[in-house]
């Protein structure tokens, strides 16, 4: 296997991100970690499978490659800024990401380190997710109570198990 990082033009959003894994999955492609905000995709390819091959899935997915680069796979991608950080922040729960963020639009070169599961308790397992079953709750009860005459709205029964 090995490792490369490829600068991407074009995207914009993390539905961009999906798109560049899901036509680097599709050649082979495996460790894919895409970010539209450092405007790259890191990934490791089979050593049967050319970065051109990677480099046409991008171009067919409406994006645009450039500086293609083989890269050690032991280096640490996020990590490895030359020119070192203006905010490095330890742990990464739910305010550290909006720090990190609003940082980045002042400019700021950010680094974030994490001993456990990126994005803790509240991003993973607490706040977020719950905050999501309820709001798909409330959505599938408005779409059984609809109050509005002339629009047809339907939900299904809610499978608790799955």
């Amino acid at each position: 296997m090995k490792k490369y990082l490829i600068r991407i033009n074009g995207m914009t959003c993390t539905g961009c991100e999906q798109h560049i894994d899901s036509a680097l999955t599709n050649i082979g492609a495996k460790n894919i970690e895409t970010s539209f905000r450092r405007g790259e995709s890191v990934f490791e390819l089979p050593n049967d499978i050319n970065v051109k091959q990677a480099e046409q899935a991008i171009i067919q997915a409406k994006y645009i490659p450039e500086n293609v680069e083989e890269i050690s796979s032991t280096r640490n991608v996020v990590l490895d800024h030359k020119d070192g950080y203006d905010l490095l922040i330890i742990g990464s729960g739910g305010a550290t990401f909006s720090a990190a963020i609003k940082s980045i639009e002042y400019g700021a070169k950010v680094g974030m380190i994490e001993r456990g599961t990126v994005g803790g308790t509240c991003v993973n397992n607490g706040c977020v997710p719950s905050k999501t079953l309820l709001r798909v709750g409330e959505i599938n009860h408005l779409a059984k109570a609809n109050p509005f005459t002339g629009i047809q709205t339907s939900a299904g029964e809610v499978d608790l198990a799955s």
